[in-house]
């Protein structure tokens, strides 16, 4: 008697909800799952699977190493740091890092798609890696025009300085992944020269972009937020005014975006922006200066504000606001992380050294303990990332790095959890 078997695309379907790491085994299960685990339709299918899951995703955080973390669906007010082998390891191990010395310290630049691009903290190597298949591309150095440092550093006349900012990103009509490079000089005076670049990853090479909006505003050295296919920076101008600075990855082009309108009492502000459940949003942490030694300030208040769409308008719309600080035992400043599964939680990283589950319904904090630090006083920069099968190294069939997800969207605009949290790449 024959031994039953189910229909080919009942076992695609069944394949496709598995996490990456049990597809990776599965594929000595035979030829033929070999085969299709590797194909570039499954590993959309996969994607796809588990974006519309909404899944927690995993949290990769850069110390003095990589570790990856995996938020349980009951939100475990503890984490278990897990160290990845990464591809610029090796780098990181001729390094001592009893002391806080970040220069050789690893950084996150972004993340789409279970693909994180990541660096070493001077920017002298960039690499595509995924955490889950384990399989990286190094992008190849772009020379600048100038001879701009690319490091955050004040020259000795301390008039000028050079930073370089970057934003990682997906173009879905393309299907291709980019890295933008934005190397800006600056005194105090405001922006006197800048110079903007695309990597292609199909293509495997660099190209310089026209950029016709510098001038008044230039950028905060942060990395730029993926929502909508548009990577957002924190814009600054001379008195201190912000904007958001927009980059569309399809057509190759820079804009504007207002900034919320919060509170300006304070004497100084510190802009995070970031993605949060498909949306753009804008943390400000709120300052207050004292008189006395330079630098002596504290931490007064924090808002977090969503960027809400209405039918073709696009409005912020303020979450929460936190002036309760104490509890939260935070000096500096509050990042937010990811949302909770039930969507009524948002993880905070409190000054890049611990993190705290808010609830904006109750007011309440729930403090996170972290196991398995390298360090005992290990600043943190944190990323999430989704699991994928997402391949990014070198093959000669360009055509899977095509990865065109299209996300279930909500029909009701209005109402805050459909228009807020909508999954988009």
């Amino acid at each position: 008697m024959a031994t039953p078997t189910l229909p080919p695309d009942i076992i695609t379907d069944i394949l496709s909800r598995l996490p990456s790491k049990t597809l990776i085994r599965f594929k000595s299960v035979s030829k033929q799952w070999y085969s299709l685990i590797n194909s570039p339709n499954f590993i959309n299918l996969h994607l796809t699977q588990t974006l519309i899951s909404q899944n927690s995703p995993n949290l990769i955080i850069s110390h003095f190493s990589l570790s990856s973390v995996a938020i349980s669906i009951e939100n475990n007010p503890n984490f278990h740091l897990i160290e990845l082998d990464h591809p610029l390891q090796h780098l990181c191990d001729t390094h001592n890092f009893s002391s806080y010395d970040r220069k050789f310290a690893p950084i996150t630049l972004g993340s789409i798609n279970g693909v994180v691009c990541i660096s070493m903290y001077d920017k002298s190597s960039v690499v595509l890696y995924n955490p889950s298949t384990k399989t990286h591309r190094f992008i190849p150095p772009f020379t600048p025009s100038t001879n701009t440092n690319p490091n955050f550093e004040i020259n000795p006349e301390g008039t000028t300085f050079n930073f370089v900012v970057f934003g990682f990103g997906f173009d879905s009509v393309s299907g291709d992944y980019k890295l933008l490079r934005m190397i800006e000089t600056c005194n105090d005076s405001g922006l006197l020269h800048g110079e903007t670049s695309v990597y292609n990853l199909r293509n495997d090479s660099w190209k310089c972009v026209n950029d016709q909006t510098r001038g008044e505003f230039v950028l905060q050295n942060s990395m730029g937020a993926f929502v909508n296919e548009v990577l957002h920076f924190i814009a600054i101008d001379s008195k201190l005014n912000a904007k958001v600075k927009c980059f569309n990855l399809r057509n190759e082009t820079f804009s504007y975006l207002d900034f919320p309108k919060f509170d300006d009492k304070f004497s100084r502000n510190c802009y995070v922006v970031r993605e949060l459940g498909g949306c753009l949003t804008v943390m400000v942490n709120y300052h207050k200066v004292f008189l006395g030694m330079a630098g002596d300030r504290s931490l007064g208040k924090v808002d977090l504000w969503v960027m809400k769409e209405y039918g073709n308008k696009e409005s912020w719309f303020r979450l929460f606001s936190i002036r309760d600080l104490a509890r939260l035992d935070v000096l500096i400043h509050v990042r937010p992380v990811v949302y909770s599964r039930d969507k009524e939680r948002v993880l905070l990283e409190l000054d890049n050294l611990s993190f705290g589950w808010y609830s904006w319904g109750s007011k309440s904090f729930e403090k996170i303990t972290v196991h398995g630090e390298p360090s005992a006083y290990a600043p943190y920069e944190t990323w999430t990332f989704v699991d994928s099968l997402v391949s990014i190294g070198k093959d000669k069939n360009k055509d899977k790095y095509k990865a065109k997800i299209v996300p279930k969207k909500s029909k009701n605009k209005e109402d805050f959890l459909s228009s807020g949290f909508k999954l988009r790449l």
